[in-house]
């Protein structure tokens, strides 16, 4: 529980406890008695410290593997107790991949490595064109999304144009000099 200390201009103050969950003090065996499969894809955070060439143990590929191997026990064993459907487990390791993907972007020998544990040996092309017009359909659901927002934006554009259109009429028609 995280405390916040707020002052009001009257001079009273309050505090407000703010329920938090810190990923970082949940150990990958709670994680995974505690079916708390969502943290999974933010666990490689903790490794981040460890990525700094300056640290007196730096992270090794061995430890990097054998985490990520635990991960993806996890992973598998959550499906086995029918905790996850096949697609969530694949959800959660495409998560977990972009999750490295960010972490290790300067590290690409680490990157290489997680993808290599997380990416299916071989995928069938009816697999491979399921998933591709499935990131096809979200792009394009993005982009509708996009087009409308800009709808959006531009109407409320017009609808600013006019007023202010109707605020200089007014201004002039009082006399009022107008600057822009």
């Amino acid at each position: 529980m995280q405390h916040c200390r707020i002052l009001f201009q009257d001079g009273s103050e309050h505090i407000y406890q703010i329920p938090t969950v810190r990923i970082q003090s949940y150990s990958l065996e709670e994680i995974q008695e505690k079916h708390l499969n969502l943290f999974l894809p933010y666990v490689l955070l903790r490794l981040r410290p460890q990525l700094n060439p300056e640290r007196k143990f730096p992270l090794t590929k061995n430890e990097l593997t054998a985490f990520v191997d635990k991960v993806m026990i996890i992973l598998k064993d959550e499906v086995e107790q029918g905790y996850l459907t096949e697609r969530e487990y694949n959800d959660y390791v495409n998560l977990f991949r972009r999750a490295a993907e960010n972490i290790f972007e300067k590290h690409p020998d680490f990157g290489r490595e997680v993808d290599r544990m997380t990416k299916p040996m071989i995928e069938l092309p009816s697999v491979l064109q399921k998933r591709l017009y499935a990131e096809i359909d979200s792009l394009n659901a993005d982009n509708e999304a996009l087009i409308a927002d800009n709808e959006t934006l531009l109407a409320d554009n017009e609808a600013l144009t006019a007023e202010l259109a109707r605020m200089k009429a007014l201004l002039e028609q009082y006399h009022i000099p107008v600057n822009a």
